[in-house]
């Protein structure tokens, strides 16, 4: 064979082989290679627990792989901040409550919150019926647990300031449920689809306080990332979110196989326990427009949370709110 067809087909190889390797670095991804999953940790607010079970069955179930990712799911509580983990960059998503969103954007901390995941509060304030408080007046002259520089505080604030209880002992919120069952304390912090199911699945008949009820309903827990995440990278944000809404229905729709996939990781947990949780859990995700609203914010429940923390918290007025939350297209 002569050189001259030879070189030819050599400069064609060459140009085919370029071409392709310009393909492959140029393309868009496409969710769910394998090869190409984008690897980020999500940081929870707390222990795992039946309120997070949305993100165990959609890890599980492959929802976030077909999206794209490949998700690890890291527990959060009183020394894992997950607003200060994301700042961080430690973990490139979390979950806190959208008033710690506030208050860390007022202190110069760039987090931004992409989805609501509890559109109502789950907090609330329990008693054992026993001791007959029905109303935040009836707390005068009890000792109470206070979460300290959390959003249960801020409620727990702003319900003293409306009734103005006498004569309350305060004492440190201490994760756990020990001083309440034993009666060590009158009044606890806890959360309704949480450490109440706890409760009243050993029997124990509890009177609950809702700061919703006496007008107070900030928006509970939502999903964080920081704004540089969202500036550099606003597909891997929105193909997150769109795995976040994708799970929490699969979960609500799949509630025992969703359950069995948390308890799977978090071995340390009971199934009937958790899917009691869980299924306590779903209205607070339902809430404001049902299914077909996962996750979806308002300008409008933003601007309560910021005027409840303005009043009882010492968030600055000026303090923007429209900055403090992205919409994230599905």
């Amino acid at each position: 064979m002569k050189k001259g067809p030879m070189i030819g087909l050599a400069i064609l190889i060459l140009i085919v082989l370029s071409a392709a390797i310009y393909l492959r670095t140029t393309s868009p991804r496409r969710p769910g290679n394998a090869q190409e999953l984008d690897k980020v940790s999500v940081r929870m607010k707390w222990f795992f627990a039946g309120t997070m079970t949305g993100w165990f069955a959609g890890k599980e179930q492959g929802i976030f792989k077909t999206n794209g990712i490949d998700l690890r799911i890291v527990p959060g509580g009183p020394d894992n901040n997950a607003v200060k983990l994301v700042a961080a960059g430690t973990d490139a998503f979390g979950v806190a409550g959208a008033d710690e969103v506030l208050m860390a954007r007022a202190k110069g901390i760039p987090v931004v919150a992409i989805g609501v995941i509890f559109k109502e509060s789950p907090i609330c304030f329990i008693s054992k019926k026993t001791k007959g408080i029905t109303s935040p007046k009836d707390w005068s002259g009890k000792t109470i647990e206070v979460s300290y520089g959390s959003n249960a505080e801020v409620q727990y604030r702003a319900l003293f300031a409306k009734y103005k209880p006498k004569n309350i002992k305060e004492v440190p919120y201490t994760f756990n449920l020990v001083p309440f069952i034993e009666d060590k304390v009158d009044v606890s912090v806890a959360y309704r689809m949480d450490q109440v199911v706890t409760l009243s699945r050993k029997g124990i008949q509890l009177s609950i306080i809702t700061a919703k009820e006496h007008g107070i309903n900030p928006y509970g827990d939502v999903v964080i990332t920081t704004e540089k995440m969202y500036r550099e990278k606003p597909d891997l944000v929105h193909r997150f979110m769109k795995a976040v809404v994708e799970s929490q229905r699969w979960a609500i729709e799949h509630p025992d196989s969703a359950v069995a996939n948390l308890v799977a990781t978090a071995r340390n947990l009971a199934f009937d326990n958790e899917l009691a949780v869980w299924q306590a859990t779903i209205p607070f995700i339902l809430a404001d427009g049902g299914s077909e609203a996962i996750a979806q914010m308002t300008p409008t429940r933003w601007q309560d949370t910021k005027d409840i923390l303005v009043q009882f918290a010492g968030l600055a007025k000026d303090t923007p709110t429209d900055s403090a939350y992205v919409t994230t297209k599905e």
